[in-house]
């Protein structure tokens, strides 16, 4: 009987979307996951428990963890404008660094962004920063959650703006966040008032309930010098269309070797970490070949219209950025995933 009500459930959520020929006032069901890859049945539409959900404010609420070589595991916090916290950490202005962002029901423990974490202060003098959103994100309602999204952005942006009145140029930023993190990366991108930020990397952006012709309120190339999108499971809980300068699918975006059948496509959306974590490791190379546009991913039938590019690595930028160019790569099925260069 369960397994009955599972299939159901899934074949609800992965059905043609019904938005087209609903009233606004109607329910919208969807799968959406969790940071931790846990599953949640929502009603996208639906705000009803906004009134029953803890208060947040994000500039008191979004706490700042710094990881450093110096202190790999254990975190300083650092409060924005608090001088004193900030000279007395580990905080060094002239190494390069990297804000991690987690999406919906992360965050609240010192773990948050611990792959991502560990892979920078591996390779290098790096500081870390973990962007804990957790009592925004931490919320049955995904909707609430993502009408969160630029309030976070905004309290990222005065952060990075702060530690540059402290000496740290924003060329030395790069911005990394996943599903909906990925959202309130470009939401941060957006709103530093005193330089712009060098890279954003957005690992599979959240679909649900961001638009194309909003590019206001999602990801965009503008939102960086440098914007670069990994699509692992786009169209479904991921963002499809080419929204960074380039644009990465891996396997067509879509259905990931090792995921198994992944009918919901927890498995494939998470990948995107997993891969920009082993990009940052020098000898794992994701070389992609770029394609003439969406239409080859979409068609599984990339026509080479350019040349070859990595995705991620350390520093993720491979050369300028074309807006809205599109790469195609495969990957292993488990660790290491890297082909090397193409």
């Amino acid at each position: 009987m369960k397994l009955f009500l599972f299939a159901l459930v899934v074949a609800s959520a992965t059905a043609i979307p019904l938005n087209n020929y609903r009233n606004a006032d109607e329910e919208d069901w969807q799968l959406v996951p969790d940071t931790d890859g846990n599953m949640h049945l929502v009603d996208i539409r639906n705000n009803d428990d906004q009134d029953i959900t803890p208060l947040f404010n994000a500039f008191n609420d979004v706490v700042f963890r710094l990881f450093t070589r110096s202190n790999p595991t254990s975190p300083q916090f650092i409060q924005i404008n608090n001088q004193a916290q900030l000279v007395n950490s580990n905080f060094n202005v002239n190494h390069q660094t990297r804000f991690q962002i987690h999406g919906w029901n992360g965050g609240g423990h010192d773990g948050t962004g611990a792959s991502i974490r560990n892979a920078y202060l591996n390779r290098g003098d790096f500081n870390v920063f973990t962007v804990d959103w957790g009592r925004g994100a931490g919320t049955p309602n995904y909707v609430l959650a993502r009408n969160r999204v630029n309030e976070v952005g905004q309290v990222v942006a005065q952060f990075i703006d702060f530690l540059n009145v402290n000496g740290l140029p924003h060329s030395r930023v790069s911005v990394v966040g996943h599903s909906l993190g990925a959202q309130v990366a470009g939401a941060t991108g957006k709103r530093t008032t005193r330089g712009r930020v060098e890279t954003i990397v957005g690992l599979d952006p959240a679909g649900p309930l961001f638009a194309l012709d909003d590019p206001a309120n999602r990801l965009h190339h503008t939102d960086a010098n440098y914007v670069e999108s990994i699509i692992t499971d786009g169209g479904r809980l991921g963002f499809q269309h080419p929204i960074a300068h380039a644009n990465f699918y891996p396997n067509w975006g879509t259905s990931q070797p090792g995921c198994g059948v992944d009918l919901t496509g927890q498995c494939g959306h998470n990948l995107a970490t997993t891969l920009m974590v082993e990009s940052i490791n020098p000898i794992h190379i994701f070389g992609a070949i770029r394609c003439r546009g969406l239409d080859d991913i979409r068609d599984r039938n990339c026509v080479i219209s350019g040349t070859s590019r990595r995705l991620g690595g350390e520093p993720v930028q491979d050369g300028p950025g074309i807006v809205g160019s599109v790469y195609f790569l495969t990957t292993n099925g488990a660790s290491p995933f890297a082909h090397g260069p193409r």
